[in-house]
């Protein structure tokens, strides 16, 4: 927090009051914004006296606030603060602040990162109160460690658990938060029985060579994870102890070591299918901790059964989506392609984007880019005859627009409720232009030779399906040497928190100052301007340079 400038009085400027205007107020709760691009904190009066500021520190000493995180918390401070950053999340987390009067008082901040339409960080906006009462009630829990304490516990797991849908989130569950107390998990490792082999599905903290060994172990294998699969029997060790258990292990891990060790086996509907091997801070685990996770085990075990569900069904979902797009795309001495599909961050929808490239007669390229209606298998299915239907009336010889008006028709008489969006581009480098058709579709986006980027204003025409005998009008604009065209279904400009209009306008900056090579740009736009957090749609990208 150095050298950054705190707005603290009373009296917050114009900025400093519009920032904090979305911050919710509640008795003993001060808002706080953080704007760094500007370099700024802004405080509300109830966060000066949460965080021990007067106004003239504010205004004269921002560093004082930092100076006064207790040095033991500063690191854990700073590591939530990079993942809330990295990750785009809320965040929420404890430190201790030495106030003037010399004590040290824990304090309690939470609160979400906001980024602008570009994808850049824009601020942090949060709220912060004296945590000092829920110290007090969690040292009151201390004196009965099988109550009160482990019932906070055993809600604050289950409520993590409950709310991760893949294996990765349920590993963070089981390491973030303070889950344990005092026992700290450091380290964990969740596998599977796979024919007789252990599946390693995640793993934090454990030392590589150990993570390598056990990739490559077996359930008849003498090793914890092994017999816990096979027995079904917990395990729970000292570090002295797991090394004169296993002996092979000996190479693996550090011959001294202050750690813990949990095994749990994993066991759902009568029948064990994994392990999970945790690994505390302070040595073995506390009798009482060791009663808490035998009975959180079935928790742990149905939340992973889910987890690997929604995983295996979302891979499911992106191969059968994956295997209806052209394997490769045509390329030319003239002509560079380069496509990106992404599916929607849901498991069981099976999105209806696609993308198609055909060569066509005197040297031209037809892309093709639409989006059926739905996110289900059935707009899969419908996806699938959609593009192969265009693609035979293309090779046919038909014109653009006979083309997309022969596919609105097949749509319409496939019986189908589903109706499809679509943009059609026939690439001419003899002509030095591009013939446009559209129906209900985005048009093309271009960068041209200069530099200079533009969305295209082509008439277009209704979407697919609902309209057959209706005709969409044909737009003729220039692609020279040096062009490029971007096309894309509105996944990737469209979000739930913006308009789409933003994206739009996001989509041409992030082109303009993009690199240049055709695949790094891809990936750049897909990167850049897809918003993971607003976005539950599919995205698919299209992309085709003329060589100059």
């Amino acid at each position: 927090m150095s050298g950054m400038k705190v707005d603290g009085g009373d009296g917050l400027g114009d900025g400093a009051g519009t920032a904090l205007a979305g911050v919710p107020a509640f008795v003993g709760v001060g808002g706080v914004v953080w704007e760094p691009a500007a370099g700024r904190l802004h405080c509300d009066a109830t966060a000066r006296a949460v965080l021990g500021l007067t106004r003239e520190e504010c205004e004269e000493h921002p560093e004082a606030l930092a100076a006064r995180v207790l040095a033991q918390d500063m690191p854990r401070v700073f590591a939530e603060a990079r993942r809330a950053l990295d990750r785009e999340t809320s965040f929420s987390l404890y430190f201790r602040l030495r106030h003037a009067e010399g004590d040290a008082r824990w304090t309690h901040a939470q609160g979400r990162v906001v980024r602008d339409a570009e994808g850049h960080l824009q601020r942090v906006v949060g709220v912060v109160r004296d945590a000092r009462p829920d110290v007090e009630a969690r040292e009151s829990h201390t004196a009965d460690p099988t109550g009160a304490r482990h019932a906070d516990l055993v809600q604050q797991l289950t409520t993590a658990l409950t709310q991760a849908a893949t294996v990765e989130e349920v590993t963070e569950a089981l390491v973030r938060a303070g889950l344990l107390g005092p026992a700290a998990v450091r380290s964990v490792a969740v596998c599977c029985e796979d024919h007789g082999h252990v599946l390693l599905l995640s793993s934090r903290g454990f030392p590589a060579p150990a993570v390598r060994a056990l990739r490559m172990s077996r359930v008849e294998d003498p090793l914890p994870l092994s017999e816990a699969i096979r027995t079904g029997r917990p395990v729970f060790l000292d570090h002295a102890a797991l090394l004169d258990g296993y002996p092979q292990l000996r190479r693996l891990l550090p011959p001294h070591d202050r750690v813990g060790y949990a095994v749990l086996p994993l066991t759902a509907q009568g029948r064990t299918f994994g392990a999970v091997g945790l690994a505390s801070e302070g040595g073995a685990f506390p009798p009482q901790l060791r009663t808490v996770l035998l009975a959180l085990s079935g928790t742990i075990a149905q939340s992973l059964q889910r987890a690997l569900l929604y995983d295996r069904t979302r891979e499911m979902a992106a191969g059968l989506q994956t295997s209806m797009l052209p394997a490769r795309l045509p390329q030319t001495s003239a002509l560079t392609l380069a496509a990106r599909y992404r599916p929607a961050p849901f498991a069981h929808e099976v999105g209806g984007d696609w993308y198609d490239a055909v060569h066509l007669s005197r040297g031209r390229t037809a892309l093709v880019i639409g989006d059926v209606q739905g996110h289900d298998v059935h707009a899969a299915a419908v996806m699938g005859q959609l593009r192969t239907a265009l693609r035979a009336y293309l090779a046919e010889g038909h014109s653009a627009r006979a083309a997309l008006s022969r596919a609105g028709r097949f749509l319409a008489e496939l019986g189908t409720d589903r109706f499809a969006t679509c943009a059609l581009a026939v690439l001419d480098p003899a002509a030095d232009e591009a013939e446009v058709v559209r129906a209900g579709h985005l048009g093309p986006l271009v960068r041209h030779a200069d530099g200079h980027c533009a969305w295209y204003p082509v008439p277009g025409g209704m979407p697919l399906g609902p309209f057959p005998e209706e005709d969409s009008p044909s737009t003729r604009i220039p692609f020279e040497a040096g062009a490029t065209m971007v096309l894309c279904t509105d996944g990737l400009v469209e979000s739930r928190t913006a308009d789409i209009q933003v994206g739009k306008t996001a989509l041409l900056r992030c082109l303009q100052s993009a690199p240049a090579p055709l695949e790094t740009l891809a990936d750049h736009l897909l990167t850049a301007v897809a918003d993971p957090a607003g976005n539950a749609d599919d995205i698919a990208l299209l992309l085709a340079h003329r060589a100059e």
